[in-house]
């Protein structure tokens, strides 16, 4: 008998020692001394934290950024310009944040909010390019990097105008902003399963879009026609709906439909021999009526009044 249970606890040393090699898993988040001063706007983060449990940052590791459990997000950040805490944490707080009603804000908010004063994606083309060194033409990688407003990661939301550009923003630079914020945080709600995005939308989620065409071209065969708003490579359904927000609480009611729902940008469809027509499917129609359907019946928000209040004020 003593023998069997050694032989047990042999075996269940072997299976769990087998079973780690298996598992990759990555390393854990780092944690800080909170708040991170004793400035004056340490003093208000810190109340926002004990009001709404979110604590914000502006001294953070790449680690606590980029890491999503089994893999890195695409993005990057750098740490935010303490010359410009104070105003970057009353915009998000007092713009950003504030088009929702608290209680839905607390249901989204995430465990960080990081403010960063820059927030980029490396990016890389295959650029037909002019050489000097070889006096002719041809085709070479291009690297670059595209500056990003606001981003989201496994427990936080970043954003990434911590520096001087803050104090000097245009109505129009503020509307993006917010509705940028906007996306970030619904997309990083939706993808922690604190709001679901429904049925309908999930199942007209498609990324059938690979061709070079897609980032620059608005037409028939662009990524509008695609269902989407915006351009983003790596897009998948969580920001894909966060986008649809962005667009809903910064623009009217009427300049969204003009735009938006217009057949020149809601264009995908096919031709119908029956018809003898290029038939619309309305996709991007039928995305806005799923979103909204969502917000005003399942989280009673109605979205279009959001944006006709945000838009009005920074017009």
């Amino acid at each position: 008998m003593k023998n069997n249970i050694i032989y047990l606890f042999i075996s269940l040393f072997l299976f769990a020692a087998c079973g780690e090699e298996e598992l990759t898993p990555s390393e854990p988040q780092e944690f800080y001394e909170f708040p991170q001063g004793d400035a004056e706007y340490d003093q208000e983060i810190l109340a926002f934290y004990e009001e709404y449990g979110t604590q914000f940052l502006y001294e953070f590791r790449e680690s606590d950024f980029r890491w999503n459990v089994t893999d890195y997000i695409p993005y990057y950040a750098e740490q935010g310009d303490t010359a410009y805490v104070s105003e970057a944490f009353h915009f998000v707080t007092e713009e950003c944040f504030s088009i929702w009603e608290d209680d839905f804000l607390r249901q989204l908010l995430p465990v960080h909010v990081l403010l960063a004063s820059e927030v980029y994606l490396p990016t890389e083309e295959y650029e037909y390019t002019w050489s000097d060194e070889n006096q002719s033409w041809g085709y070479e990688w291009v690297y670059d990097t595209l500056i990003c407003p606001t981003a989201y990661g496994l427990n936080h939301v970043t954003f990434g105008y911590t520096n001087e550009q803050i104090t000097g923003l245009t109505s129009e630079e503020k509307l993006d902003l917010i509705g940028d914020m906007a996306k970030s945080l619904i997309a990083y709600a939706a993808s922690r399963d604190k709001i679901e995005i429904p049925e309908d939308f999930s199942e007209l989620f498609t990324t059938d879009w690979n061709t070079e065409d897609l980032a620059t071209y608005t037409g028939d065969y662009g990524y509008n026609a695609s269902g989407f708003l915006e351009y983003f490579e790596d897009i998948d359904v969580n920001y894909d709906f966060g986008l649809y927000v962005k667009y809903l609480v910064t623009m009217s009611e009427e300049d969204f439909k003009a735009w938006a729902l217009d057949e020149s940008f809601d264009c995908n469809g096919e031709w119908s021999n029956s018809a003898n027509a290029y038939v619309r499917s309305e996709l991007i129609l039928q995305k806005y009526e799923a979103v909204i359907d969502y917000f005003q019946n399942t989280l009673g928000i109605d979205l279009h009044s959001i944006g006709n209040q945000v838009s009005t004020l920074y017009q």
